[in-house]
């Protein structure tokens, strides 16, 4: 773990509980491209140092710290261009804006904003600072903002747009802001299978099918549990609870909170393609599935 692999040309990875980007821009200079939680960020600094490789340019697929939390020791230590979305900055400069964006309001005092979130004060920059040879494109779903990045070597980056299946089969519901977006970013990556492709918690692939068609079999799994709860009227809360119970997942202030938000877009999702509907009722925005 957190050692250097070779891809193709100047593309390689650091492998790790958050697999993090590399492309050699001459001799000593490098892309990196997420840096892992703030413990393991050192240790992605002194592989790329032990290689002698001096970060250039930082960039973020998405505010996360499990992608972002090392960005302070690199920065620190190299005075790298810190590069991510128009979006994501805004959510780096205040761990509650992003609390607040998926608990759906001012959150509670025992959510926890470091577990997951970024508070940066120094400049980062938007995408067009990139050097010209990498190309980004949006990944929608996951989050709000989030990219990933083409190296010139064919090598595709794509962040948390899929989940390792071992993930998906211990958590079985990952954090999603837009179901539909999500599944079009599936589709982007299968349509990738026979290139290089590095997801950030899976194995760096050129047979990322299996994996993403897992992942899309997970969510149309949810969509079915929900479905199926909905022959008789629940609200929001009622079908997170469902999910909790039926998953059997263990309960936690955080886990609610991301649990919670993901079945609220798994319901928008549904509603919107007309597969449920939703009324109030007794002051209460319920939903329900009258499919025979």
């Amino acid at each position: 773990m957190f050692d250097l692999h070779h891809l193709k040309g100047n593309t390689y990875y650091i492998d790790g509980p958050t697999n993090c980007g590399v492309y050699l821009l001459n001799n000593n200079d490098v892309i990196l491209f997420d840096c892992g939680t703030e413990e393991n960020g050192i240790k992605i600094y002194e592989t790329l140092k032990n290689n002698n490789m001096n970060i250039k340019y930082l960039v973020f697929s998405h505010c996360h710290a499990d992608h972002a939390g090392g960005w302070e020791y690199i920065y620190n230590k190299t005075h790298c261009k810190m590069i991510t979305s128009k979006v994501e900055r805004g959510f780096f400069r205040d761990p509650k804006l992003d609390i607040g964006f998926l608990y759906g309001g001012y959150p509670l005092d025992e959510y926890d904003g470091k577990l997951m979130h970024i508070d940066m004060n120094d400049e980062i920059y938007g995408m067009e600072e990139l050097p010209l040879c990498i190309e980004w494109f949006h990944l929608p779903g996951h989050h709000w903002g989030m990219v990933g990045i083409k190296t010139p070597d064919d090598v595709y980056f794509v962040a948390d747009t899929l989940g390792s299946i071992d993930l998906v089969e211990r958590a079985h519901i990952l954090l999603i802001y837009d179901v539909k977006g999500y599944l079009n970013s599936l589709n982007f990556v299968e349509s990738l299978d026979g290139k290089m492709v590095v997801p950030s918690h899976s194995e760096a692939t050129t047979n990322i099918k299996p994996v993403v068609e897992f992942n899309k079999n997970k969510i149309l799994e949810i969509e079915n549990v929900l479905l199926d709860f909905l022959k008789e009227e629940h609200n929001c809360t009622e079908c997170a609870t469902h999910i909790f119970n039926y998953y059997n997942l263990r309960i936690s202030y955080n886990k609610y909170m991301l649990i919670l938000s993901t079945v609220r877009s798994y319901l928008s999702y549904l509603s919107n393609c007309k597969r449920i509907k939703n009324y109030f009722k007794d002051n209460r925005l319920v939903f329900i599935n009258e499919s025979k």
